[in-house]
């Protein structure tokens, strides 16, 4: 049976929930297990895709009187709104025993963990299986977008995913590292995210996202027993053995030696 490897973290700070994903890609190893961390965040923070732009869609003063840092992730996408969420990070290799075939293939093989856990909870999941239909679409809000191997429910999106891709290159070989973030919406955000990007309709976005709140999950169900939930439906679906592995004193020192730079990020752009 495989083995992945689990961080159950607490709540951290956004510098340093970016700044340990970051290093969890950059220490990947091509033999290592698969890493899948599970976190929260200390406060509600709002997290940009890896190229996207600030601009004036973005009300910086909002984020500013609300108390909400930014920070931008190493992976593509739109911006996600954090703190009412489920959020994990996975980090694999491209091509290797477990994730065997393309990143795009990564993204479907992936996504059949989490239907089977939205179906466990009762919902009725839709697997999108096309493209964006307008690769430019004209927002800042990853609810607003959906891509190819996200899950809907009722027809409005119910998990967001973004991944980025790394070659690591040793003395005697070279291969690619996968890093794919996701977040679950677990309390109903869009008045809040029609605070921060004022031209939102909030009516249009209730049609395009859904949160666990919203199907009647949550608060019924916990944030702990979903996370249990979440687990035990990934290692049923994969059939691997979770090891949970907390965070050792190299990493932490990592993270702290990069988290400055996300914080730089934060201050520059709050």
């Amino acid at each position: 049976m495989e083995i992945w490897r689990l961080i159950e973290d607490i709540p951290r700070s956004g510098s340093f929930n970016m700044a340990a994903d970051q290093v969890l890609l950059e220490n990947y190893s091509k033999n290592d297990d698969p890493v899948f961390r599970i976190y929260e965040w200390a406060e509600a923070t709002l997290s940009l895709g890896r190229n996207e732009k600030i601009d004036h869609r973005i009300d910086l003063d909002a984020c500013e009187n609300l108390g909400i840092p930014i920070v931008r992730r190493i992976t593509g996408g739109k911006a996600v709104l954090h703190g009412f969420d489920l959020t994990y990070s996975l980090v694999g290799g491209v091509l290797d025993k477990q994730f065997n075939r393309g990143v795009l293939d990564n993204y479907r093989f992936l996504a059949k963990g989490f239907y089977a856990f939205f179906e466990e909870l009762g919902l009725k999941p839709e697997l999108w299986e096309h493209s964006p239909q307008n690769k430019k679409i004209n927002t800042h809000v990853c609810f607003s977008v959906i891509s190819a191997y996200e899950i809907l429910v009722e027809g409005k999106k119910i998990i967001g995913s973004a991944q980025r891709v790394k070659n690591i290159r040793s003395s005697s070989s070279s291969s690619r590292v996968f890093l794919q973030h996701g977040t679950i919406p677990l309390k109903d955000s869009v008045p809040l995210i029609v605070e921060i990007f004022p031209y939102v309709s909030e009516e249009k976005l209730r049609q395009e996202m859904h949160s666990l709140e919203s199907v009647g999950i949550y608060p019924a169900h916990s944030r702990q027993d979903l996370f249990r939930l979440l687990l035990h439906t990934l290692q049923k679906t994969f059939k691997m053995k979770w090891e949970k592995r907390g965070w050792s004193e190299d990493e932490l020192s990592l993270i702290a030696e990069r988290e400055c730079a996300f914080q730089e990020v934060k201050m520059k752009h709050a």
